[in-house]
């Protein structure tokens, strides 16, 4: 066999794949699971190494421009896993030039996409996998996030950013904190540096004494229907109220806690049967509320 013949066999792999300018661009559809549906993008771009750059959006699974690091593309046939932070799931179908037809057997999901033109531009520069700097607006506070799940901080990284907030995950002089999954705090920080606000997703009851020592700005975002509180009297709305009493004890007044009516402890709506969850404004209006104290609300 000839080398060019070779080469024109290797599949695409991730961002290493053979640019194809037939599959650039945005690719908009459906994900169905027979009973209910939900919109998801996938975005080619070209690299300037003449690579592809993968990168799927649907927000009820908390897919901003996540980069999908696992896709190939070998003649027709098409594989991409997403980053779900449920696990990863992989789909597998066919290219047939205007479309892609994909599947996961196991989940009994089914996607359809047509390609719709160039992927929009994001409102933000993205110079690493949390490191954004708003773009579209002027830049009112920055933000270290923690967490061990990068699809969450990919996700939180851009809701932050769109709201005129830059972040990273390195430690940075005058940051807010920013917690997007429900991990132990550090020790009390140094009097020199001590965060700007803090920002806590779902936190247990046992992390209010933790939450109530700091003396910033604090916003704490809850789920009414959050499984791990079912133990607790009124459920997620006990921690609610234990830390505002915590926090009023205290004199303080710099507060915002929040619960997300009938949502999760990923703020997500759960349906019935098959029907997938759904993640709602009043899980963006807090942030919007809280954030404005830095500048005027996005």
């Amino acid at each position: 066999m000839k080398r060019r013949n070779l080469l024109t066999l290797l599949p695409a792999l991730g961002a290493c794949g053979k640019r194809n300018q037939t599959i650039e661009g945005r690719w908009e559809g459906k994900l169905k699971n027979g009973v209910s549906s939900m919109n998801l993008n996938l975005d080619f771009f070209p690299l300037p190494d003449k690579t592809l750059d993968l990168r799927a959006t649907c927000h009820d699974l908390f897919l901003m421009g996540q980069p999908v690091q696992t896709w190939r593309l070998d003649g027709s046939t098409f594989t991409f896993t997403l980053p779900l932070i449920e696990g990863p799931r992989t789909y597998t179908g066919r290219y047939g030039g205007p479309t892609f037809d994909v599947e996961n057997t196991a989940a009994e999901e089914t996607l359809h996409l047509i390609r719709l033109g160039r992927p929009p531009a994001l409102p933000y520069k993205e110079s690493g996998p949390i490191e954004f700097r708003p773009t579209a607006r002027e830049v009112r506070a920055s933000a270290q996030i923690f967490g061990a799940n990068v699809t969450l901080t990919h996700f939180y990284a851009d809701l932050l950013a769109r709201l005129g907030i830059s972040t990273s995950a390195r430690e940075s002089p005058g940051a807010g904190w920013v917690y997007v999954e429900d991990t132990p705090l550090p020790p009390p920080p140094r009097t020199d540096n001590p965060p700007a606000y803090l920002i806590m997703l779902s936190p247990t009851q046992d992390r209010i004494a933790e939450i109530a020592r700091f003396e910033c700005p604090i916003f704490v975002l809850l789920g009414e229907a959050d499984s791990r509180t079912q133990r607790l009297e009124r459920g997620a709305r006990q921690i609610a109220f234990d830390l505002r009493e915590a926090l009023t004890k205290k004199g303080r007044k710099d507060f915002q806690i929040s619960v997300v009516p009938k949502a999760d402890e990923t703020f997500r709506v759960k349906a019935f049967g098959r029907e997938y969850p759904r993640l709602t404004q009043a899980h963006i209006d807090p942030f919007r509320k809280f954030l404005a104290q830095f500048g005027a609300a996005g």
